[in-house]
């Protein structure tokens, strides 16, 4: 895997947190001292008082992408799973993931594994570059993502240190799930050696039969919807995958590249409307 072209990429996670009351930084802005008279009135009628106030930073020392697993249950993450090959299309935020397999695991079938490695690549004995499993047995899994939103600037992955929030912009949210290509190449292989994928199911010569085929104005704009499709897909498939360094994470590296998303420039002020509701509106 090639270091030069190496990107950095935050993988995040929600974490829960409780903050301890103590007293606030000196460091807010002019806007926050300016409102905190007006807003002393309504915080000691409000049933939800405010117990403290911190500053907020915004760093921009990383590419951060945020990857949903949205057929993957919460309680089994990937945390532990070891990452064979990482590559990333940053033009069309599209990302890859060689994700292993524990074959030594007692919930793994063995069996089923090398018959699936039989199909999609032949014989054990015949194996070559272009096998997809070279160690007999389907050993990893991959998974692909895209954008899952065209717009991520509201979306901020947040870092508290020393009573302080830091917050950095999410560069794209990234959608991930299970590539099954490799029963499409298993399809493939079993015509080529004219075998039928489902043995349960006779094979049955068709009958062919001379129709009559006209087009309505809906084919015509499913066709064009269609050459509109492929033209999109072939054009991102132009686009070069980038290998990248997958840094485990708890590892000395991940805590190294952790501390990126941590403001560098605290003394550097960004100028906010001080009406809460505008503010909040130009969030949306």
């Amino acid at each position: 895997m090639s270091n030069r072209n190496v990107q950095k990429v935050i993988f995040s996670r929600i974490i829960k947190m409780e903050v301890k009351q103590e007293p606030s930084s000196s460091m807010e802005t002019d806007e926050v001292k300016d409102s905190t008279n007006d807003q002393s009135a309504d915080e000691s009628d409000s049933d939800d008082p405010i117990v403290e106030r911190i500053p907020v930073y915004i760093a921009n020392n990383l590419n951060a992408y945020l990857l949903q697993y949205p057929v993957r249950p919460a309680t089994m993450p990937y945390d532990g799973n070891t990452v064979q090959k990482l590559a990333f299309r940053p033009q069309n935020q599209q990302l890859e993931l060689h994700m292993g397999l524990d074959t030594h695991n007692e919930n793994y079938d063995e069996g089923r594994g090398e018959q699936i490695a039989l199909n999609v690549d032949g014989d054990k004995g015949t194996k070559t570059v272009d096998s997809t499993f070279r160690s007999g047995l389907m050993d990893f899994q991959v998974l692909n993502g895209g954008k899952a939103v065209d717009d991520s600037r509201r979306y901020a992955v947040g870092l508290i240190s020393n009573n302080r929030l830091h917050l950095t912009q999410v560069k794209g949210v990234l959608t991930m799930r299970p590539n099954l290509g490799y029963l499409d190449k298993s399809d493939k292989r079993a015509k080529a050696e004219g075998r039928s994928t489902d043995p349960d199911d006779p094979e049955i010569e068709p009958k062919i039969e001379a129709v009559t085929v006209k087009f309505s104005k809906g084919d015509a704009d499913k066709q064009r919807r269609e050459k509109t499709y492929q033209s999109m897909k072939n054009k991102q498939e132009e686009e070069p995958w980038i290998n990248l360094r997958f840094n485990q994470m708890g590892s000395a590296k991940w805590e190294d590249e952790s501390q990126n998303l941590l403001c560098d420039d605290m003394d550097k002020k960004v100028n906010v409307d001080p009406v809460p509701q505008k503010y909040l509106q130009s969030m949306k």
